[in-house]
C-alpha cells in the first residue's frame, strides 16, 4: 500500500516543468519533467504525444558533484535534456548510464561533451562498437541507420566502462546499482537502482504495460527469456518502490513491475500449453485473453503475435 500511495502523491506533485516545443522543429515532441525524489526526476514525452515522441525516459540524477542521466532519447535531444537539467542545477553533467543499445536510447549521446563518463553493459558496448551494429533505427523508420551515431570521429563516444553481472556507483545518498539479469528485449538489458531514492530505471525491460518489443533479429533478445530475466530482476532487487518504465509517460511501482513479469510468463506458459496440445500459433492466439489480474496491461494484436510466434519457435 505505501508504495502506490507514495507513487500517486509523487506523480501528481512531481509535474514540475514541460519543456517548450522548437518552433522550427514541428517534429519535436514536448517533454514533461516528473519529480520521483528530492534529487531524481524522469524527463518523459508529455501524456499527449503518441507513439516514439522524443524516445526513451530519461532519468536525471543530481547528485553532489555531478549529474547522471539514463539514457539519452533520440537524435536531436541533447539540448532539450540539458535544459531539463538546467532547470534543477548548475552542476556539469558527469554520467550517462545507457540501459541498451537502441537508438531512442543511445540517440543523444554525442550531444555531451566527451568527458562524460559513459557507462553500459559489456554486451552493449560489443554491439556498438561492432562494425555491424544495428541499433533498432532502420526498423523503427529513424533516421540514424546502424549505429552511426558512433562511428568515425564519434567513436570517442563510444562507452568508457562495462560491467558484467553488477556494478556500483559512487557512494552514500549518490549510490547508484547496475544489474545485469540476461537477455531480453536485447542482450544487454540494464537494471538501474538509485538507492536512496528508492527507485528504478528499467529501460525496455518494462517500457509500459504492454507486451514488450523484442529485438530478437538485431540484438540478440528473446522471448524465451524475457519472463525469466524479469522473474530474476524481481528476486535479485530489493529496496525498490518507484520505477522508471522504459516509455510509461509517468512512474510506475515495484508492484506494477512486479505484476508485469506475471503478465508476461502467462503468455509464456499459455503458448506453451498451447504448443504442447497440437494447436497453431493462430490458435493459441485466438484462445488467448489478459487474465482479470493483469486487467491494467495491454496485449496489442501485433505484440501478441510477434511474442507467441517467438515464444513457439523457442527463441
Amino acid at each position: 500500500m505505501r508504495r502506490s500511495i507514495c507513487l500517486g502523491v509523487l506523480t501528481l506533485a512531481g509535474v514540475f516543468a514541460t519543456i517548450a516545443v522548437n518552433d522550427a522543429r514541428q517534429d519535436r515532441a514536448a517533454l514533461t519533467a516528473h519529480r520521483v525524489a528530492d534529487n531524481l526526476f524522469m524527463l518523459a514525452n508529455a501524456p499527449s504525444v503518441q507513439g516514439m515522441g522524443g524516445g526513451g525516459n530519461t532519468a536525471i540524477f543530481v547528485m553532489a558533484n555531478g549529474v547522471a542521466l539514463v539514457d539519452t532519447k533520440i537524435k536531436g535531444y541533447g539540448q532539450d535534456i540539458l535544459g531539463g537539467v538546467r532547470e534543477l542545477t548548475d552542476k556539469p553533467i558527469t554520467t550517462i548510464i545507457n540501459t541498451h543499445t537502441h537508438w531512442d536510447h543511445t540517440g543523444s549521446n554525442a550531444e555531451f561533451p566527451d568527458t562524460v563518463d559513459i557507462v553500459v553493459h559489456e554486451n552493449t558496448a560489443a554491439n556498438l562498437r561492432s562494425d555491424d551494429c544495428d541499433d533498432g533505427a532502420g526498423f523503427q523508420g529513424g533516421s540514424i541507420k546502424n549505429c552511426d551515431s558512433f562511428k568515425g570521429d564519434n567513436a570517442r563516444f563510444l562507452p568508457d566502462r562495462t560491467f558484467s553481472d553488477t556494478m556500483t556507483l559512487f557512494g552514500g545518498a549518490d549510490q547508484i546499482d547496475l544489474f545485469y539479469f540476461g537477455r531480453g528485449h536485447t542482450d544487454g538489458d540494464t537494471f538501474v537502482v538509485f538507492r536512496e531514492a528508492r527507485t528504478m530505471h528499467t529501460g525496455d525491460m518494462f517500457a509500459r504495460k504492454g507486451l514488450p518489443y523484442l529485438d530478437v533479429a538485431s540484438s540478440n533478445g528473446s522471448a524465451t527469456e524475457f519472463g525469466k530475466t524479469l522473474e530474476k530482476a524481481a528476486a535479485g532487487i530489493s529496496g525498490v518502490d518507484t520505477v522508471i518504465p522504459g516509455h510509461n509517460p509517468t512512474p510506475l511501482t515495484w508492484q506494477d513491475f512486479v505484476d508485469y513479469g506475471g503478465f508476461y510468463n502467462d503468455v509464456v506458459m499459455k503458448t506453451a500449453q498451447g504448443k504442447a496440445a497440437g494447436r497453431t500459433v493462430d490458435q493459441i492466439i485466438a484462445s488467448y485473453s489478459v487474465p482479470g489480474q493483469f486487467s491494467d496491461f495491454v496485449a496489442a494484436d501485433d505484440r501478441l503475435r510477434t511474442t507467441v510466434q517467438y515464444l513457439y519457435d523457442g527463441q
